[in-house]
């Protein structure tokens, strides 16, 4: 899907040709740019979702097991030194 960044200078784009030409556009051109518009808008709220969704999920499955938290990699599981 495409980063919600690069949908929000679409709009921003598009939201700046309606304030400029708006009123001298045809009305079928114009009724094309606006539902352009709601389209990118709508794009761009479900991506912000899914990446605000996916940067809330990556770091708990990036994560080490819940028995190993704060350990380093590789380190032997703590038990009590044998006796000699």
């Amino acid at each position: 899907m495409v980063p919600s960044g690069r949908l929000k200078t679409r709009v921003d784009r598009l939201k700046k040709k309606l304030a400029e030409k708006g009123s001298t556009l045809p009305p079928g051109t114009k009724r094309i740019l606006t539902k352009k518009l709601k389209r990118f808008q709508r794009a761009r709220r479900t991506a912000l979702a899914l990446e605000k969704r996916s940067a809330g999920t990556g770091k708990e499955d990036m994560g080490s097991p819940k028995g190993a938290e704060g350990k380093a990699p590789g380190a032997a599981p703590e038990t009590a030194a044998p006796a000699s």
